[in-house]
């Protein structure tokens, strides 16, 4: 029984520190020839209220799109592609536990243990890419990450040019 407390424990340890890492995917269109996208517009999303944040976010998108050769342009100026981001936020609850025992392998009469829950916010951040033409969504990028709210500007800067950077890194795919 107490072999079953300790390996849940470890367990329970390893996925609180997986939280804290900043997972990334992407996913795109099979079919798009990205080879024929020059120029983007902004399009509207599901965009963060607060100012300095959707400042952070397009900045940080938009310096991902230069340098992968893409010129920003204005939506009555026909460009190739449609940019829109999406930002979200979820609570999850992490639990860290811990038990020992006395005696070999923590089997002994004197066992103890403790937990401690804790609420954490999770941010998502996801990055569409739509043909102008054909309206469809060619390429797809979502970041998903702990925020820590009281994270310092600079840090906040940092945080979301690594993941827009760690997105892009995939773009344009690969055939």
């Amino acid at each position: 029984m107490q072999i079953r407390t300790v390996a849940t424990s470890i367990a329970v340890a390893l996925v609180a520190t997986m939280a804290v890492a900043q997972t990334v995917t992407y996913d795109y269109d099979r079919t798009a020839d990205f080879s024929k996208f020059h120029t983007y517009a902004w399009t509207k999303g599901t965009e963060l209220t607060d100012e300095l944040n959707h400042a952070r976010v397009t900045r940080s998108i938009d310096a991902e799109l230069a340098a992968k050769g893409l010129t920003k342009v204005d939506a009555g100026s026909n460009p190739d592609v449609l940019v829109a981001y999406h930002a979200s936020f979820d609570r999850n609850l992490e639990i860290n536990a811990s038990s020992s025992g006395l005696g070999p392998y923590g089997l002994g009469g004197l066992r103890s243990g403790r937990a401690r829950a804790q609420e954490i916010l999770v941010g998502t951040l996801a990055v569409d890419l739509i043909d102008a033409h054909t309206r469809s969504i060619v390429w797809r990028g979502i970041a998903n990450r702990d925020v820590n709210q009281s994270t310092k500007p600079d840090a906040r800067d940092k945080n979301v040019a690594k993941a827009t950077q760690k997105m892009f890194k995939n773009y344009p795919p690969r055939s």
